[in-house]
């Protein structure tokens, strides 16, 4: 298992000096995607923390407001043959992906993947907004896992009030923990009559009062497991499994877990059982109790684009435009850094050329940049002196870094900056890949590889 935030956060104190007060309950601070992150530069992020010894058989993605993320996340990962299947519309998506997963593994004997990335976005007025966090996670299930699927249950019935996205791609919506009071118990309560056990609870959690509220009648307060709500804000897909990986960090083998996910009118109830102490990354609430940047809320408001005039500019300038058939042609190596090295003298080239440039030959193999290497030279793009693509970008957020990289393997390429501060950069400076949103072009957004300093 893994899980990706993003490095800011604001805190519910941010909103009330804005607008006098604050809608999540029970939340002290949420997470904020960066100005060049979204729902699919998380998942990557999520499921590049794996250990892969290959690829698996299929992968399933959850995400309640963005675009369908298994082609872009199958592309950067380098995988060819794995099935997929694209889970959206509310946040029980990542149940139906779960049992999705489930039944890959069961038939086949193989091993599926699951991925859950979701930013949601409500209009800034809206009290629905104020709990909306980022997050992204990746769950590998195989018939020889730490977490052993005991059973699962499903509800589902048609009630109002849910949560929604409009036709601006905005969440909107009331009513969603008295509407779950029905939906949830009674997906839960068919598991929990098979299993008796006493069992510590992972549930998707919009605010700080929900699982306690939807889940009170059946189990108790200290059952249900620790509250990453509170620190991370309502993270859609994600939340349930946080939730679980919070829960599995204090688990001890032979520990029984219920994972609930709600949404949509519909929840799923799975009984896991800790087989063996599965790996997982740090607890999420420790990972988010340090090391945060926090944001005052016109920052805020800048990274969500709740400031920006319009749409982006639709020229384009001679600079950075990649027409659509160049893109698709070059995304490979944009997504994964794969570089060319010559068959004849073994000079390895990044980014790809169709000669050699030291000894004109034609016969190349492909090879993947490790992505690791340093700043050999770096500038400032100040204010109006960014090409038109990147308008939108210095208009809300200011001034980036560009730095010319010496990688380890040899080459050395132009990259933008990101996480950090343009003049913080330094020659000699370790830095390594990430992928990122780049621009939208052509009614499109484009994803690729930028480069941040090494965190130590």
């Amino acid at each position: 298992m893994s899980y990706y935030f993003p490095r800011y956060s604001i805190k519910s104190e941010a909103y009330r000096e804005a607008w006098g007060h604050f809608a999540g309950r029970g939340i002290l601070e949420k997470t904020v995607a960066g100005y060049d992150e979204d729902e699919v530069t998380m998942a990557v992020e999520a499921a590049s923390g794996l250990s892969w010894h290959d690829e698996p058989g299929y992968l399933a993605t959850a995400t309640v407001t963005g675009p369908r993320l298994s082609t872009t996340l199958v592309t950067a990962l380098g995988w060819e043959d794995v099935r997929k299947a694209d889970f959206t519309g509310s946040t029980n998506a990542s149940g139906e992906a779960l049992l999705s997963c489930l039944d890959f593994v069961q038939a086949r004997g193989g091993r599926a993947l699951l991925v859950a990335a979701d930013r949601p976005l409500g209009s800034p007025a809206d009290r629905i907004e104020h709990r909306l966090g980022a997050a992204a996670v990746a769950v590998l299930i195989s018939p020889d896992g730490g977490l052993e699927i005991a059973d699962t249950a499903t509800h589902t019935e048609e009630e109002l009030g849910e949560s929604f996205v409009d036709a601006g791609r905005r969440s909107r919506g009331l009513g969603v923990v008295e509407v779950a009071s029905e939906t949830v118990p009674k997906a839960v309560g068919k598991v929990l009559r098979k299993h008796p056990d006493r069992v510590k609870v992972a549930c998707y959690e919009p605010d700080g009062r929900f699982a306690r509220g939807a889940l009170g009648g059946l189990v108790e307060v200290q059952q249900i497991g620790g509250n990453v709500v509170e620190l991370s804000g309502d993270t859609g897909c994600s939340s349930p499994f946080l939730a679980l990986m919070e829960a599995v960090s204090a688990s001890r083998k032979g520990d029984v877990l219920l994972l609930v996910t709600y949404g949509g009118g519909s929840s799923v109830a799975s009984i896991l059982r800790v087989s063996a102490r599965p790996r997982t990354p740090l607890s999420p609430r420790k990972a988010l109790a340090s090391g945060r940047i926090y944001l005052s809320y016109l920052q805020y408001a800048q990274f969500q684009r709740f400031l920006a005039v319009g749409d982006p500019p639709s020229e384009s300038s001679m600079g950075a435009y990649l027409s659509v058939p160049s893109y698709l042609g070059s995304i490979r190596e944009r997504y994964r850094l794969l570089a060319t090295r010559c068959v004849e003298c073994d000079h390895l080239q990044f980014p790809p050329r169709a000669v050699c440039l030291k000894c004109g030959e034609r016969n190349f193999e492909r090879e993947p940049l490790s992505g690791k290497g340093e700043v050999y030279a770096r500038t400032v793009i100040s204010r109006g002196s960014a090409p038109t693509e990147f308008r939108e970008q210095q208009d809300l957020v200011g001034e980036y870094g560009v730095c010319l990289v010496q990688l380890e393997e040899g080459p050395r390429i132009i990259t933008q900056m990101t996480d950090c501060e343009p003049h913080d950069l330094e020659i000699g400076m370790p830095v390594e890949v990430v992928f990122r949103r780049i621009y939208r072009q052509e009614g499109v957004v484009r994803h690729g590889y930028k480069f941040r300093p090494v965190s130590s």
